[in-house]
């Protein structure tokens, strides 16, 4: 039986339950999770990184079934895009393990000071306590594995709140990360509506939250002031190229970052920012090779873009692009719509101001802007309150550092587009778009606090001690 198949259920102690009545479901799951975070402490460093050992192994031998779940469960995620999604997943997964044989405690240098003769400092991570996942329908699998994986390696329990239109991917994947060995009651899946997950978000038995989506996640920090809360909420993606740009490498990057999943993804490129010098013949490759790009069923593999979410999402997109059009913006290539389904898409003559290069379009447009400076460029990029990540071509190292100073994000990426990103990197936001930072250790981080252990002599030993030197 397919996930798409299976009647909408929670996730309780390992068994799926209905939600036929939500309130008991609710509260059974939260109080198990809650009553099983004291036991993760018998799970030694060596046992969580088997479990994660396990995840991997399990998603691995799963792909192409996974994918056509996905798929299926969707109806507007492609099957290229969740093939991927299901690998970077496994990519996490195997980092995470790693990075928990490693571990996550430090020592810190006492001896620095002279009151501190003698004494040896052991900072240990200790966990907040259970954690509310909070996650976005573009990612089913992956954005949870973001969450979950760091969470096994800190020895947190959690609730997942997957989103409601692809609830049933969180359930497979929960199910996955129990068979490998993480105890049942330590994670829930409830996939419940708005009034019962700002529920969650005030109950003070989850105390971390950490929060994948839109703006919603602002009120959601309001919510809950005295909890530890992470938000990612996308941006406006923009890229830099420079004169002495290596246009062959944009173009192909520009387009896979542009529409990977559409352009529904956080770090998707939508706004290109191209010296003049190279502007005319970038525009003419990037028209080229979109031209190629193949929009339609998203369950064939060869399709790159499939369909948007639901309808109106495909009316904001297309009215994003009318509105740049009426004034006086070009549709080079692409820009037609067919129900949810609109084409790839390349605007130029864009210019400052416009709403298409302010606004997140969360779809498979990309917009080429012109300019004869690189310091308007930055202004540009800048100017949308927080980005996750930019990008900047250049051969320039010089040009590269000072343009990466000068940029308002949380990574920019030299020779790469805004879209690039490997998951050991600390991804998050700045401004609007996020609070807090995500990626294995960084997750980690977020999960936990640091504890302190200060072993200290005593002072007739430490005495004793400097007498024989």
């Amino acid at each position: 039986m397919s996930i798409a198949d299976r009647t909408l259920e929670a996730l309780v102690a390992g068994q799926r339950r209905p939600l036929d009545d939500e309130a008991t479901v609710v509260e059974a799951a939260v109080a198990g999770v809650a009553a099983a975070q004291a036991g993760l402490r018998s799970l030694s460093a060596a046992d969580r990184a088997a479990i994660l050992d396990r995840l991997a192994a399990a998603l691995a031998e799963d792909v192409d079934r996974l994918a056509d779940e996905l798929v299926a469960e969707a109806g507007f995620l492609t099957r290229a895009d969740m093939v991927l999604e299901v690998q970077r997943a496994i990519d996490v997964v195997t980092l995470t393990a790693a990075a928990t044989r490693e571990g996550f405690d430090e020592v810190v240098n006492l001896e620095a000071s002279p009151r501190g003769r003698g004494a040896i400092g052991l900072v240990k991570r200790v966990p907040h306590g259970p954690m509310l996942a909070i996650t976005a329908f573009n990612g089913p699998i992956l954005i949870a594995t973001h969450k979950i994986a760091p969470a096994i390696a800190a020895g947190t329990a959690v609730v997942l709140k997957p989103s409601p239109r692809v609830p049933r991917a969180a359930l497979a994947f929960a199910e996955l990360v129990v068979r490998a060995g993480w105890p049942a009651e330590a994670l829930a899946v409830l996939p419940v509506g708005n009034e019962a997950t700002m529920a969650l978000v005030r109950d003070p038995r989850l105390p971390v939250i950490s929060f994948t989506g839109g703006e919603v996640g602002w009120a959601i920090k309001e919510a809950a002031p005295r909890k530890h809360v992470h938000l990612e909420m996308g941006g406006v993606g923009a890229t830099i190229v420079a004169a002495d740009a290596d246009l062959g490498e944009v173009v192909e990057q520009v387009v896979a970052g542009g529409f990977v999943r559409s352009g529904q993804a956080c770090l998707s490129v939508q706004r290109v920012y191209a010296h003049a010098a190279v502007h005319d013949e970038l525009v003419a490759r990037l028209a080229g090779r979109i031209g190629q790009v193949v929009a339609g069923d998203p369950a064939l593999p060869g399709t790159q873009v499939g369909p948007l979410v639901d309808e109106a999402a495909a009316d904001r997109v297309a009215a994003l692009v009318e509105d740049a059009v009426r004034d006086g913006a070009t549709v080079a290539c692409g820009g037609g719509r067919e129900g949810t389904l609109v084409q790839p898409t390349l605007v130029t003559d864009a210019r400052p101001g416009m709403r298409i290069l302010r606004q997140e379009v969360f779809g498979p447009v990309i917009a080429v802007v012109r300019v004869d400076d690189l310091q308007d460029a930055v202004r540009e990029a800048n100017a949308t309150g927080g980005a996750l990540q930019a990008g900047v071509f250049t051969r320039d190292l010089d040009l590269a550092l000072a343009l990466a100073d000068e940029l308002e994000a949380g990574s920019v990426i030299v020779n790469g587009a805004n879209a690039w990103r490997i998951d050991t990197m600390p991804f998050g936001g700045t401004g609007t778009s996020g609070f807090g930072r995500e990626g294995v250790r960084y997750m980690v981080e977020e999960l936990t606090a640091p504890k302190v252990i200060a072993l200290r002599r005593t002072a007739a030993t430490v005495a004793e001690a400097a007498g024989r030197g």
